[in-house]
């Protein structure tokens, strides 16, 4: 079972904060466990995934998204939660779901990248010192480099989402933590059931969000062969 941890870099850690993150970790852990991971992926309309091919013949990228479990907006200072506060943090939570969408699109779906077994596009939502340690455990986050021989085709079979955004007193979204699950199958000559449980830690970096500390599990299932 492979595994990996990118210390989050807090910038003014707290007691509170640290404390919220715990009890944040604990709920985001139970809820995804206890999330059904054989429902199936829809598309970007709603439609559930079918194989398509571009027109010189070549296999198209399955459309892919996480479906949305939960979004919970908490403060750091205590109080109530705004309107405002409510607002920023889902524009937050719609900016790291798009970045992890992105991620496992380019990491496991796109044949463009696990054909060549090369996935340099799927990190371009990672901070500096996340995206380092991310290139060099490729085959965590991703299909893996000989996925191009070992399979023939790969299709999204589920994802979940759920999000935890922590906002400071005057409602600027400061940290977004998401944890996913994420399952697809390969065809081919070593077939083969995909499992990623994750959790990744979103800040601010130039202006945009960016992840910059994962802790992620794989748990792949081999499958007999069609």
């Amino acid at each position: 079972m492979k595994q990996e941890r990118i210390p989050p870099r807090f910038r003014r850690p707290t007691t509170l904060i640290g404390a919220l993150l715990v009890a944040l970790l604990a709920i985001g852990a139970i809820v995804l466990l206890t999330q059904d991971d054989d429902s199936p992926v829809r598309g970007l309309h709603g439609d559930l995934v079918v194989p398509t091919n571009t027109d010189d013949g070549v296999a198209a990228t399955p459309a892919f998204r996480f479906a949305k479990a939960t979004r919970k907006v908490v403060p750091t200072s205590g109080g109530g939660i705004k309107r405002r506060q409510r607002e920023a943090g889902e524009r937050a939570e719609i900016a790291a779901r798009t970045i992890l969408d992105g991620l496992y699109t380019e990491g496991f779906l796109d044949p463009a990248n696990w054909t060549r077994g090369e996935y340099a596009s799927a990190f371009g939502g990672f901070a500096r010192g996340a995206r380092k340690r991310a290139v060099a455990h490729p085959g965590l986050l991703t299909a893996g480099a000989r996925a191009g021989d070992r399979y023939e085709e790969i299709l999204p079979v589920a994802g979940r989402i759920d999000t935890r955004v922590l906002v400071a007193r005057g409602g600027r979204p400061t940290l977004v933590l998401s944890f996913v699950r994420f399952s697809a199958v390969a065809t081919g000559p070593e077939p083969v059931t995909f499992r990623s449980t994750g959790q990744f830690f979103f800040e601010r970096d130039r202006g945009s969000w960016k992840i910059v500390s994962f802790h992620v599990t794989r748990a792949d299932a081999p499958r007999e062969p069609a």
